[in-house]
This record gives structure tokens, C-alpha cells and sequence, in this order.
């Protein structure tokens, strides 16, 4: 080493910083070198696939944790959960909530974190936003942008919403129409004079194409000592129509009987506004039994309805091609005087439960979903709306439905109409 002068002179030479770079490995590539390294050795694997001996050992011990990767994955990064049970319900929450379609957000995530905390007596759980993200990247999850604004109803809704419906119907149901030769100028129409004497009906249908059993009022003060066919609910009332109590006996009969009803499951009752669905001994009553009662004004029932819409005219046919058989093959009895008697209650009731029977599933269930009530609200299922609408409520049909839950005024008529029955009721 030279000195100058007191100085020593020292020489500096480079040295090789060579940058070394790690090297990661998928947890699919680890598990083959692990396979080769039970097979062969650790060291004929470390020479076939470069990483060394002391990694591939450590690797065989973790082999269970790298089974459970992804098979892309390079790491497990980040600690484990601190309260694996608070988490295991929290996932579970969230299945549930996703499941029905619920939106879930961060917020409400540490929320319910904070709640399953409390119950499971975890006081210094704080579920921040960074343990938030730490959980999320635990369990795959993510924050992800919805598709589609779906409102998806439950997969069991359909068989507890319901509808139900009086219907006017008379003893005599002849057609409007008759093969006739052309040109005549007189159409006559034979019967047994009963046009006027009208009896209610009120039918009462399922969104999942279930039909609750008919249940009929006659326009009598006592029950008659007739047997009346099974299947069917029959009641008298001195007009034939349905008021306060004859309503609370229908829901007693009938709509608290159906399936899911005795055990006072969820549901929904469609009715339209006529006065005695609006009662509130009505109204509490279905709410002691949760059902939530949804009113259709009185105008759009033809169009909200499912009764109107699809239900009440193919039952109606059924009927009057019932009643026209009748006329035609039908044992008859006559009055002194020479008039057909009309048909019998027995009889008439088994044709109702027969067309009532005979009405296919598909058309009550198309009913709910041309009214909007139980289809799909992500507009799966928009186009029925815009079906042939044969099937729905002619012109008559509705006066008659109008006439019938009309008000005071509507009463009225009616008690004209129902006082012209000049029949014995004894």
C-alpha cells in the first residue's frame, strides 16, 4: 500500500452486486414436485425442478395446507381467522342474504359481524374495515356490480297467494248464442224460467294452480235436508249473497283450512274492494292469522284480478255446457201448471265442483302471472302480460261482476231482482 507523505493511499475495487430475484411457485406446481419428491427423493427432484431440497421438505410437510389452495395460487398470505365460528355464521348470513337475492354491502357485513360478537360473547371483537378485507380475502369474496335489478320472490311464495272471487250465477244458464236457420227474424231460447233466480259462488285459487273448495250461498233462511256432494261448502242466506258473517265464515271454512293456513303461515289474500272485504273484523282476523290482505280497486279488476282476468269465464262455460246438457238429456219434473221445475241444489252444486275440478292448473296459474302477481319482477316473465287475452272476462261477465260489488245502489238492484223468485223455499 503506498504512502505519501503521511497519507495512505487505498484502492477501491468493484465488487459483483449481483441483484438475485426470488422465484414463486403455483400451489399445482408444488403439489407435482411433492408427488415426485415421495416417489424419488428430495434431491432427484430438486435436480429436475430446480427448487431446493430444504424448500421441497417444507413443502411435504405443508402438503394438506397446499391441497386446499386454489390450483393457481402461489401463497398463503395473510394471518387466520381469530374466531373461526363468528366467521362460519357470518358466511352463512350472507349465503342466506345473497340467496334471496339481498344486496349486501361492506357496512352491513360488519354490522352483523358486530351482532354474532355480541351473542357469542366476543368483547373485543371491533370487525373494522381492514378485518373486513382480511375476512373477504379468507373466504373468496368480493364486491361485485350487479347485472340485474331483480326483486326474485321466494321458491315457496306461490302456494301461499291467493285470490278469491264471488261469482253470480242463476239456475238457468242458457248461451246467447244458437245454430238457427238464416233469416229468421225471432231467436227463441227455451229454459225453465230461473234467469233471475241468481245464488253466489265464491271461488277462491292458489298462485301455484291450487283450488280452494267452492263455497256456495243459496237464497234460502234453512238448510235443506237435500245431501249435498262432497267437495263443496254450502251455506244459505235470506238474499243469497255474502255480508259480514257469511265473509268470516268463509275465511274460518275455507281460507284458514288450506294448506300452510292452520299453521299460520306467511301469505297473501288478493280481494277486490267490495264492502265486506274491507271490514276490520276482517282485516284482524287475517292479521291474527299473518295473512296480508291486498284490495284491487274496484275498476281494475278485470285487469288486476286473476278471478276476472283468466279464471271466471272457462268456469262459467263448463257450467252452462253442463246446464245445456242437462236440459237436453236430463231427467225433468213439471209443475201443475206445465213449467219445467229448475234444477236441484244437489245437482247443481255437483256441477260446480265438476267444472271447478275440470279447470287446468295452468290457467289459475296463468291468471297470477297475467295480473302480475307472481311472476318473476326482473322481467323474465313480462312477456304473458301481453298473451292473447282469450281467456279473460267477456263484456257480460263484468257488468255482472260491477253490478255485484257495487255499493249501496247495487244492493238495491239486487233486492229487486232476488225478491222476483216466486218458488216455494220450503
Amino acid at each position: 500500500m503506498p504512502v505519501w507523505g503521511g497519507m495512505v493511499a487505498v484502492h477501491y475495487y468493484p465488487v459483483n452486486m449481483a441483484k438475485t430475484t426470488r422465484q414463486s411457485y403455483t400451489a399445482k406446481f408444488k403439489l407435482e414436485m411433492i408427488t415426485y419428491a415421495k416417489e424419488l427423493g428430495n434431491r432427484a427432484a430438486e435436480r429436475k425442478f430446480g427448487p431446493t431440497e430444504c424448500v421441497i421438505r417444507k413443502w411435504r410437510k405443508a402438503k394438506s395446507t397446499i391441497k386446499e389452495m386454489r390450483k393457481v395460487k402461489r401463497a398463503n398470505r395473510g394471518s387466520k381467522a381469530h374466531h373461526p365460528n363468528l366467521e362460519k355464521a357470518l358466511i352463512k348470513w350472507i349465503e342466506d342474504s345473497r340467496h334471496d337475492c339481498l344486496g349486501v354491502s361492506t357496512t352491513t357485513v360488519c354490522l352483523q359481524a358486530l351482532r354474532l360478537a355480541k351473542e357469542q360473547n366476543i368483547p373485543e371483537f371491533k370487525a373494522s374495515m381492514n378485518w373486513c378485507w382480511r375476512f373477504f380475502g379468507r373466504n373468496k369474496l368480493s364486491i361485485r356490480r350487479r347485472t340485474t335489478i331483480s326483486q326474485q320472490l321466494p321458491s315457496d311464495h306461490e302456494d301461499q297467494i291467493g285470490n278469491a272471487d264471488q261469482t253470480p250465477l242463476t239456475f238457468d244458464l242458457p248461451s246467447e248464442n244458437t245454430v238457427n236457420i238464416k233469416g229468421a227474424r225471432t231467436i227463441t231460447m227455451r229454459s225453465t224460467g230461473n234467469e233471475k233466480n241468481r245464488f253466489t259462488v265464491m271461488l277462491g285459487c292458489m298462485a301455484d294452480g291450487a283450488k280452494l273448495p267452492p263455497y256456495v250461498v243459496f237464497k234460502r233462511k234453512t238448510m235443506p235436508k237435500d245431501k249435498f256432494p262432497s267437495g263443496v261448502i254450502v251455506r244459505m242466506q235470506e238474499q243469497g249473497w255474502f255480508n259480514e258473517s257469511i265473509m268470516d265464515d268463509w275465511l274460518k271454512t275455507v281460507w284458514m283450512k288450506r294448506d300452510g293456513g292452520l299453521g299460520k303461515q306467511r301469505s297473501m289474500l288478493v280481494l277486490d274492494a267490495f264492502r265486506c272485504h274491507t271490514t276490520d273484523d276482517v282485516k284482524s282476523r287475517l292479521k291474527r292469522h299473518n295473512t296480508d290482505l291486498v284490495i284491487i280497486p274496484s275498476v281494475m279488476t278485470s285487469i288486476l284480478q286473476p278471478m276476472d282476468a283468466v279464471v271466471n269465464k272457462p268456469f262459467k262455460a263448463a257450467l252452462k255446457k253442463k246446464w245445456a246438457e242437462w236440459m237436453i238429456n236430463g231427467e225433468h219434473t213439471f209443475t201443475k201448471g206445465g213449467n219445467m221445475r229448475k234444477v236441484d241444489m244437489p245437482t247443481i252444486c255437483q256441477w260446480i265442483v265438476d267444472a271447478w275440478k275440470e279447470l287446468p292448473i295452468k290457467t289459475v296459474v296463468k291468471g297470477f302471472k297475467k295480473c302480475c302477481i307472481s311472476n318473476m319482477l326482473d322481467g323474465t316473465e313480462d312477456d304473458i302480460l301481453w298473451m292473447d287475452d282469450t281467456d279473460d272476462a267477456d263484456d257480460d261477465q263484468k257488468e255482472e261482476e260491477l253490478d255485484y260489488h257495487d255499493d249501496c245502489i247495487a244492493q238495491q238492484k239486487w233486492d229487486a231482482l232476488l225478491n222476483e223468485d216466486s218458488d216455494d223455499e220450503d
